[in-house]
């Protein structure tokens, strides 16, 4: 974990602390101090803060693991706190218009609407783990939550604002205006950190002048707007910069749960320039399509010469189209040397017609194994795991299937889905990963350290539009490294050039769907009986990959 990472967690004060103490030789770290030692600063430990530090004659929080305590000279602790004085002054001036707007929404009577709405949206996103002073706000699978299942939100709604503790009040502001800025996958822009009414202004101006630098124009004076109004704008310019040669992604840390967006200069279209090899070679031998130099128009024949094949295929067996999903996997994987892939969807497109066009019902009736996932090893790279290549590969793809069902009413009014049918927001722009290990179970078991999604439909492209609605994040390329070194930036943006392919297959067959022109079925193979047989070594693209590393010719 970077030096960075690892202090955004601690208050200001502690920040201050060891950014001072740091090669100090006068600085000495005793598991028992002296009882009348000057400089004394407890040092504790606890699952939800981590490492802390206290100052001369403040109380370590109650059930804290007393570790030792810095002795640090007291010329040096009076120097911290005159800087902690400056930084608090500019944080009670941003809290105050925190605290005005918060009153605002009291007397006019939405408080309690936005409450309600606020706790809806950290049910959508998968981790909240926020610090603001010594107070904890989390929502997690993997660790405390004390949002929805201690109530914390709830509790709020119960008693007058008057009566809540200064963070709350913060709280409730600020992860408010961060949804407005670009959905509740903002709040974990500040997982594992401390959030304050500065760092979130900051956050927010930062952010505008990236984009605004992205899309060539001046910020146009954002340090008078409101926090609101500037929450605001930076979702507005988010989704014009998603049209510019600057490419929005994240970068994971798994060990804080910290998801940072950053940019890339990335032109458009980001498909590939020329048709991948494999994918080619494939189209070529075993769906007789020809490369003609026009990568999706290519890639749309190679699509609907596959459903032809499929339309005189017997109900269950492995779809073409599942074959050539597979080659566009199968080259990501060695395109970017990752241990195994994957892209996952819905297994039958019609099962996406709701009983009006646009409507949430079809969507609302489909369980997790409507959904597949065609997870790939690389041809060599997983040898060493030897047996537990089928049990990888598996737990990971019904890991996959899971997120679909979950991710698939992401897209649809909140006033559309019954109130018990939970879901998450689906992800919309690439990311990279590194320690995603760390917390999750699933990952444990599946060996991923090192990750890179790039989901489809990609945010510069319209919607994937069926049945007149329209979807975000309802398919992907998805690629793992069990060990190091991690993925760079150079496999990330392979990784979208080849989402760019699973784009155009779908589209093809949503489109052939929806005329009636294509006879679409169902994708088949890619379920327990499949992956139990090894049946990627199957699929004619993972022949045309293991001859072509062993230096045979393709045909």
């Amino acid at each position: 974990m970077s030096f960075r990472l690892a202090c955004s967690r601690l208050t200001a004060w502690e920040h201050l602390l060891v950014q001072h103490v740091l090669g100090r030789p006068d600085v000495e770290f005793v598991t028992e101090p002296a009882p009348h030692a000057p400089g004394i600063v407890p040092v504790t430990r606890s699952a939800l803060a981590g490492l802390s530090f206290w100052a001369p004659g403040e109380l370590p929080e109650p059930g804290a693991e007393r570790l030792g305590s810095l002795l640090v000279p007291p010329e040096v602790l009076d120097v911290v706190a005159e800087e902690a004085r400056v930084i608090e002054a500019r944080e009670a001036a941003e809290r105050h218009e925190a605290d005005t707007l918060l009153d605002r929404w009291e007397t006019s009577g939405e408080l309690d609407g936005r409450l309600a709405q606020l706790a809806d949206w950290v049910e959508r996103v998968e981790t909240v783990y926020i610090l603001i002073g010594r107070d904890v706000f989390s929502k997690s699978d993997a660790g405390t939550n004390t949002l929805t299942r201690e109530r914390l939100l709830a509790n709020l709604r119960e008693c007058p604002p008057s009566d809540w503790r200064p963070t709350d009040r913060l709280f409730v502001v600020l992860a408010y205006c961060l949804f407005v800025s670009g959905r509740s996958v903002r709040f974990e822009e500040f997982n594992g950190s401390q959030l304050s009414a500065t760092r979130l202004r900051d956050f927010l101006l930062n952010r505008c002048a990236q984009y605004c630098a992205a899309l060539g124009r001046e910020p146009d004076n954002a340090h008078a707007l409101p926090l609101l109004e500037l929450a605001e704008l930076v979702r507005t310019l988010m989704h014009e910069v998603d049209r510019t040669p600057m490419m929005r992604y994240r970068r994971i840390n798994g060990f804080t749960f910290v998801k940072n967006e950053r940019l890339v200069e990335f032109p458009l279209p980001r498909d590939p320039q020329i048709m991948p090899d494999l994918i080619a070679q494939h189209g070529k031998l075993n769906l007789g399509v020809s490369p003609s130099g026009r990568v999706r128009g290519d890639l749309r024949a190679m699509t609907l010469a596959a459903t032809e094949v499929d339309a005189q295929a017997a109900p269950g067996e492995q779809s073409a189209i599942g074959e050539l999903l597979g080659a566009i996997v199968l080259s990501a994987i060695l395109c970017t040397d990752a241990d195994y892939g994957m892209s996952s969807s819905v297994r039958d497109l019609a099962g996406l017609r709701g009983a009006e066009p646009g409507g949430p019902d079809g969507v609302l009736t489909l369980k997790k194994g409507d959904f597949f996932c065609c997870c790939l090893p690389h041809t060599t790279r997983m040898s060493e795991v030897g047996d537990d290549t089928t049990p990888i590969l598996w737990r990971s793809a019904q890991r996959m299937m899971y997120n679909r069902w979950h991710f698939a009413p992401g897209e649809f009014d909140r006033a559309d889905i019954p109130e018990k049918r939970h879901y998450f927001f689906p992800p919309q722009v690439p990311d990279i990963a590194e320690h995603s290990e760390h917390h999750h179970g699933g990952h444990v078991a599946s060996r991923v350290r090192y990750t890179i999604r790039a989901p489809g439909a990609q945010v510069w492209h319209p919607p994937f539009t069926v049945f007149g609605h329209g979807y975000r994040g309802c398919y992907d390329i998805r690629l793992v490294r069990m060990e190091g070194p991690p993925f760079t930036m150079t496999e990330l943006l392979e990784a979208v050039r080849h989402c760019s392919l699973v784009d155009e297959m779908w589209r093809t067959l949503a489109q052939g769907l929806q005329d009636g022109t294509v006879p679409v079925r169902p994708v088949g193979g890619f379920d327990k009986v499949w992956y139990e047989s090894r049946g990627w070594e199957r699929l004619r693209p993972y022949s045309l990959a293991t001859r072509h590393l062993a230096g045979a010719p393709p045909g």
